[in-house]
């Protein structure tokens, strides 16, 4: 019986290894900012001329409480990964019309998606969809939306897609530093004051950031 712990150690670490060698998870958080293309944005209230414009953004990456940021949590196996991410872009408005005081979904244009990624040469590339999730904080037509709906100001608002290429450079043993280039277009529907809002938003991203595989 003395032999019994042991054993089962030596089966348990050997399992451990066996795992590390078949599959390996990885976390990474970054940072960086991202150029928004114009694109169309329609605002809709009871009882008012309908608002269309070919809009224009910011990110200000680094502004207001939340900065602009990306997580990504993956199982690699055979040099193919399945993904989840959530990337957290910003939008402010920056041709506003008269009618339109204010137009940030600065708290979150939130992206979150379910990502294939694969090796290819010193490169990783990726693939993939999910949802957007949006804080918006708006006043038009003097009317203020801001926190008082959804949750704590939080809507599920639409569908996303993404495509990007990353390049990763370990740092020490597991640790590892990456730069990505990142393609993303989704759409959106938001609420405002008497209606909503139609947000379509087709952007490129630089993010820089760390990882670690496990």
């Amino acid at each position: 019986m003395k032999i019994l712990k042991p054993l089962l150690l030596l089966l348990l670490l050997l399992a451990a290894q066996t795992a590390r060698a078949e599959g390996r998870w990885t976390f990474q958080v970054g940072s960086g900012g991202s150029q928004s293309l114009p694109t169309w944005l329609k605002i809709s209230q009871d009882g008012y001329r309908d608002i269309e414009l070919t809009a224009h953004y910011q990110t200000r990456s680094f502004s207001t409480q939340a900065i602009y940021y990306n997580l990504k949590i993956g199982y690699w196996e055979d040099g193919a990964a399945w993904e989840f991410e959530s990337l957290h872009q910003k939008l402010y408005l920056t041709n506003k019309p008269r009618e339109v005081q204010k137009f940030h979904i600065s708290h979150g244009y939130n992206m979150n998606t379910f990502n294939r990624a694969w090796e290819k040469g010193s490169f990783i590339y990726r693939v993939g969809g999910g949802f957007v999730m949006t804080h918006p904080e708006t006043t038009v037509r003097g009317h203020a939306k801001e926190d008082d709906g959804g949750v704590k100001g939080f809507y599920i608002s639409g569908l996303s897609v993404q495509g990007a290429v990353e390049k990763r450079w370990y740092v020490y043993k597991d640790l590892f530093a990456s730069v990505e280039a990142k393609l993303t277009l989704a759409d959106a529907i938001i609420p405002v004051w008497g209606g909503e809002a139609h947000v379509p938003n087709v952007a490129l991203h630089a993010i820089a950031g760390l990882g670690y595989r496990f």
